[in-house]
């Protein structure tokens, strides 16, 4: 399995709680993830859970070329 595919996949299943930052080496916005989540009593995880079935499907529709073009990073969520 290639990074493109596990870095989509990932984004699917576990963007709210911050896995994929933390799989690009983004500790502290991983972590800012889970603490927001918990602050605000989950909105943020549920917003976050949208915006990565969103990017998820995204990223595995790209080739791989496209992929390794973009460098795509989790800047556009949130708080990220």
């Amino acid at each position: 399995m290639d990074n493109r595919v596990l870095f989509g996949v990932m984004c699917i299943i576990f963007n709210s709680i911050g896995v994929p930052c933390f799989m690009q080496g983004e500790i502290k916005k991983g972590i800012l993830r889970i603490v927001l989540g918990i602050i605000t009593f989950g909105i943020i995880e549920i917003i976050n859970f949208v915006k990565g079935i969103i990017l998820g499907v995204q990223v595995l529709k790209m080739t791989d070329e496209e992929y390794a073009e973009k460098k795509y990073t989790l800047s556009s969520g949130i708080p990220a």
